[in-house]
């Protein structure tokens, strides 16, 4: 029988900034495996092709770890992958990685998931776009307002190829069966494989 993989995607409601591309990742992933489209369900959608689900947090970064664990419950899905896709305020424009989670984490929507997973049986991982660099020296409310603006022309043009990139490391997570193992890795065979 087949791992059930779930892709997680966390952001705000509203317009899509750089704070959202966790969605575009997700709606990429959706048309780039031909899964029919998202059905809502109070503050979560989802849908889900064989083994695999694909599921949006409708809600705010601060709740996508209680929305993630009423998706588990109210599904009854156990024992999975999971895959949280994000924008990684870590990592420049527009590279992409797979990560294990950190034990202190900074993003919110990975902080959530985080403290919200803690007693549940599953595999988590995280994979973002980044949005970096982030401003030298940040302080809190400079970065609410560099991870809420809009991308630049040329980074929306840029983010094709990093949209490229997520759906590789999608196909070899379905390929593994979720069975990921070292996210190093996967990073440097997909590196491989785009840059062939």
């Amino acid at each position: 029988m087949s791992n059930t993989i779930i892709f997680f995607s966390v952001g705000n409601p509203g317009p899509m900034n750089r704070h959202s591309v966790g969605h575009l990742i997700l709606k990429h992933l959706i048309e780039a495996f031909g899964a029919s489209q998202l059905v809502k369900k109070g503050k979560y959608s989802f849908t889900k092709l064989e083994n695999v689900f694909f599921v949006k947090s409708n809600s705010y970064m601060n709740e996508s770890g209680a929305l993630l664990k009423t998706f588990l419950s109210t599904e009854r899905v156990s024992n999975s992958t999971i895959v949280i896709l994000y924008d990684d305020f870590e990592l420049n424009f527009p590279k992409v990685r797979i990560q294990n989670f950190k034990k202190n984490e900074s993003h919110n929507g990975i902080k959530s998931v985080q403290k919200a997973l803690l007693s549940l049986p599953n595999t988590v991982y995280k994979l973002g776009v980044g949005i970096g660099p982030k401003p030298q020296g940040a302080l809190k409310d400079t970065m609410a307002a560099f991870v809420l603006a809009d991308f630049t022309l040329a980074q929306k043009q840029s983010m094709v190829e990093a949209l490229h990139a997520t759906e590789e490391y999608a196909s070899a997570i379905i390929d593994k069966d979720g069975e990921i193992g070292d996210c190093n890795k996967l990073n440097s065979r997909i590196s491989k494989v785009l840059e062939a």
